[in-house]
């Protein structure tokens, strides 16, 4: 009987959306648009959000928001190319004050993107200072956002555009990261990126299900967004709660099962032992002639005892050993794939991501290159690795990979840094990695108690 290899992980996670009261309406036109990105989403929700009395100008966006001069520039290039922007050029004998003035004209939905099906729409059209809101009437197909959010200074836009999308989302929508990915402008690593920041900020509550804690007995990611951010001890609390709720639901659903098995097996049980022994089918069979099987048998291990047996020939059938393979080379994705989702969890991914993006380089790519130089020492099928030209078994190789955590790894690539004539610099890094993990801690209580030496001697106390 073949063996069965149960999925560590399911694609499908849980995604609860959190609202808040004061609310703006937005139309979902603009919010679920695949050809504008984030940024520009976030923006425009900004601008739909704004009272009617409002003097608008550029600095006065700028200063609304997080994102700089250059972002915001950038933002409202992206919403006049699709059409939710026009901007009018007035000549100084056209304008209030004599000079050269630009009228903005803000569109909450735009013919030029098709990325969602064309709307029997109406605008309601608020003119304000230097613009004008032209919003589309809400009668159907909106979304309700908090006003605290799109008035919050310190979420950046692209951010803002994220949430607000995630938010627009309706409640059977099926919630994965590459569905994310498939309904935004952005790339794979942009949104892990956003993902990143919003719990960084409050926003987003990730609480991960252990196998024993899911009812699918794998590890399931819960996703709870938040329109107000949550503070750390807030996070840490919704958290446990979520997890208390998954480990509850999933006695409940045990205990069901078990009863139903329990009732059935009864059933069973109290039907074969109703069962009378008369019942049981006989058949009726011809006696055996035992002395002529006994004469054969004699005469069958005389022959035998005399011929020597000519060596058997073992066939194997071809499509059994192309399954053993697939079934073996499937229990390696599903293992890499459990490693890679625990050391992403014990290196801080994200963190680690954002700390690598400096000088406009993909930190993230980086970060999941770091991944897999880790994962691939972990899963290595070779009994033995090498590591600083001495051969260690693969246990205790795998369990010192294991221990690597973010201030070890920045500590590595901050030491590679400054080493010259590096050749291999994935060699070098595991090489590090494993001494790290050794010596971490002690080098850290080394460094301390320097320290409190230093300061005793240098300032006598």
């Amino acid at each position: 009987m073949d063996k069965k290899f149960i999925k560590k992980t399911v694609p499908d996670t849980v995604c609860r959306v959190h609202k808040s009261g004061g609310y703006a309406v937005l139309s979902n036109c603009f919010v679920r648009s695949t050809k504008i990105s984030c940024q520009a989403i976030g923006l425009l929700g900004r601008v739909m959000d704004l009272p009617p009395n409002w003097n608008f100008t550029k600095a006065g966006i700028i200063a609304i928001c997080a994102d700089g001069e250059t972002a915001v520039e950038s933002a409202l290039a992206e919403l006049e190319e699709w059409g939710y922007l026009r901007k009018t050029m007035q000549m100084p004998n056209e304008s209030p004050n004599g000079r050269i003035h630009y009228v903005y004209d803000f569109y909450e939905y735009s013919a030029l993107d098709t990325s969602l099906p064309k709307y029997n729409y109406v605008l309601e059209t608020f003119t304000v200072d230097n613009a004008t809101l032209n919003r589309v009437k809400k009668d159907s197909n909106f979304t309700m956002i908090s006003n605290k959010l799109l008035r919050n200074k310190n979420i950046k836009n692209k951010f803002l555009g994220f949430l607000l999308k995630v938010l627009s989302l309706p409640n059977y929508w099926n919630f994965t990261m590459s569905g994310l990915v498939s309904i935004c402008k952005e790339g794979k690593t942009a949104v892990r990126n956003a993902v990143g920041k919003l719990m960084k900020m409050g926003y987003l509550v990730r609480t991960k299900l252990l196998p024993n804690e899911s009812i699918h007995n794998s590890f399931e990611y819960v996703y709870e967004f938040f329109e107000k951010p949550l503070s750390t001890d807030e996070a840490k609390e919704r958290e446990a709660e979520t997890r208390r709720k998954a480990i509850t639901v999933r006695e409940n659903r045990r205990s069901k099962t078990s009863d139903s098995t329990a009732e059935k097996q009864e059933v069973e049980n109290l039907y074969l032992d109703s069962q009378p022994a008369e019942s049981l089918p006989t058949e009726n069979q011809g006696q055996y002639n035992t002395k002529k099987k006994i004469k054969n048998n004699q005469v069958f291990t005389d022959k035998s005892s005399i011929i020597s047996p000519a060596p058997q020939k073992k066939f194997f059938n071809n499509s059994t050993v192309e399954n053993v393979e697939k079934k073996k080379e499937e229990y390696n994705t599903e293992e890499r794939k459990l490693y890679a989702e625990v050391v992403m969890d014990n290196i801080d991914y994200y963190e680690l991501g954002d700390w690598l993006c400096v000088d406009d380089r993909d930190g993230y790519k980086e970060a999941d290159e770091i991944v897999s130089f880790i994962v691939d020492e972990i899963c290595s099928s070779q009994p033995y690795g090498t590591i600083r030209g001495q051969s260690f078994p693969r246990s205790v190789i795998r369990s010192q990979m294991l221990k690597a955590n973010l201030d070890i790894v920045q500590r590595v690539i901050i030491n590679m840094s400054e080493v010259d004539g590096v050749r291999d610099f994935r060699r070098y890094f595991i090489n590090s990695l494993y001494n790290e993990t050794l010596t971490h801690y002690f080098n850290e209580g080394c460094a301390s108690r320097w320290a409190d030496y230093a300061v005793a001697r240098d300032f006598g106390y």
